[in-house]
């Protein structure tokens, strides 16, 4: 309700019958406005108060949801919504409007030969003015329903788009990795044929040396495929409400001793009062240590400074791990996530692409600045989960 109409209200007594129809009559209008407005608009608009009783809704709302009976001001939702998931949603807002103001979900139905994807979100509005009956609670919730299904498709399409660039990148490491061991099995059996040319019997010891370089590049073999089936297969995340800095604690204390030997000093900035994150403990520790003993690496023989911080963003937390160490040119910097790209004599050029398939599956962005002789510094940002944004804000109420 706009100030004119309030401070109207507070001096309602004082009003002559001809401005209380004027009044009456502007508020019939400004009505009939917003009605006709909720009319014209793609988005389905439904308004019901504490007792599931409709007070308002528009045809695109009629249109998208799944019906038993017409949608009507009056009606109850209990009775006329056909798909048991969004009445579940629908009728649960009504019992969480006092702990959760705002929620948002996606269902999904068949309509045709299509799949139709709608977003319903549902806000709760409490009235500052005192119920005019006693069983009115004076809190509505309004439900605001989109069709998203051409955009959820877009993100289909883009997402295997994506997958399948990644796992060309993949392959092509692959490929490129088992010429080597292929090429060397091949170079030792030629040598074998000809030692049993020279000789029409050999002996074991005479084949050794052939067959022990054979089993090595066999196992290197092995070792590449289970790599690439680690690298493309989905992962088992088991997503669980966790404090982030319990976690950088943790690791941070069990690398410290490996920091000292190395002259490297820790220093830890954690941001207080972190909101809960969704994540998966197990493997948000994983990524610390690999980024970690890469900056160690990066350190070696050069002792320095490893920075760990958090900082809450609102919407989202960064986790930001910085070294002093050797860094990384351009080119460098843009191929470290690729797979089986290193720098490491002895490394798999999968740890990097682990930590980036982790991040992803939570949700996140990774990004890398670095300097060649000024160090790196590695960027996690997640996203903070909406419950714990609204708990947040309920705090600072």
């Amino acid at each position: 309700m706009n100030n004119f109409i309030r401070r109207a209200f507070d001096k309602i007594e004082k009003l002559s019958t001809d401005e209380i129809k004027t009044l009456v009559r502007y508020q019939a209008s400004e009505n009939e406005l917003l009605g006709a407005v909720l009319q014209t608009i793609n988005t389905g608009i439904v308004v019901i108060n504490a007792n599931a009783r409709v007070l308002t809704c528009n045809d695109a709302a009629k249109r998208m949801i799944p019906l038993r009976r017409n949608l009507v001001e009056g009606a109850s939702l209990k009775f006329i919504l056909k798909d048991t998931d969004v009445a579940q949603f629908m009728l649960d807002s009504i019992t969480l409007s006092d702990r959760q103001k705002k929620r948002e979900q996606d269902f999904y139905f068949q309509r045709g030969d299509e799949v139709m994807t709608l977003s319903i979100q549902s806000v709760v509005y409490q009235s500052s003015f005192e119920p005019l009956m006693t069983y009115d609670t004076g809190s509505r919730i309004l439900f605001i329903i989109n069709d998203v299904s051409e955009e959820r498709s877009k993100e289909a399409r883009l997402q295997r788009s994506e997958s399948l660039a990644s796992l060309t990148t993949v392959a092509a490491g692959v490929a490129h990795e088992i010429k080597n061991p292929l090429a060397s099995i091949g170079i030792h059996l030629q040598l074998l044929r000809k030692a049993f040319e020279r000789k029409t019997q050999l002996t074991l010891e005479d084949s050794r040396r052939y067959l022990d370089v054979i089993d090595e590049e066999i196992e290197r073999l092995n070792s590449i495929v289970v790599d690439f089936l680690f690298a493309v297969r989905p992962m088992n995340v088991c997503l669980r409400y966790e404090q982030l800095n319990s976690i950088v604690e943790d690791v941070c204390s069990f690398v410290n001793y490996e920091l000292g030997e190395h002259q490297i000093s820790l220093k830890l900035d954690l941001e207080d009062y972190l909101p809960k994150l969704r994540i998966d403990e197990n493997l948000i520790k994983q990524v610390l240590l690999n980024i970690i003993k890469n900056a160690i690496h990066a350190m070696d023989d050069l002792g320095g400074v490893l920075t760990v911080k958090t900082r809450n963003r609102g919407d989202t937390i960064a986790l930001m791990i910085t070294d002093t160490g050797c860094g990384m040119d351009d080119a460098t910097r843009s191929k470290i996530f690729e797979p089986y790209f290193t720098t490491k004599e002895s490394g798999s050029g999968l740890g990097l692409t682990m930590v980036f398939k982790v991040i992803k599956e939570h949700g996140g962005e990774i990004n890398v600045t670095s300097s060649v002789g000024k160090g790196t510094t590695f960027t996690i940002v997640l996203p903070v989960p909406t419950s714990q944004r609204l708990a947040i804000e309920a705090k600072e109420e």
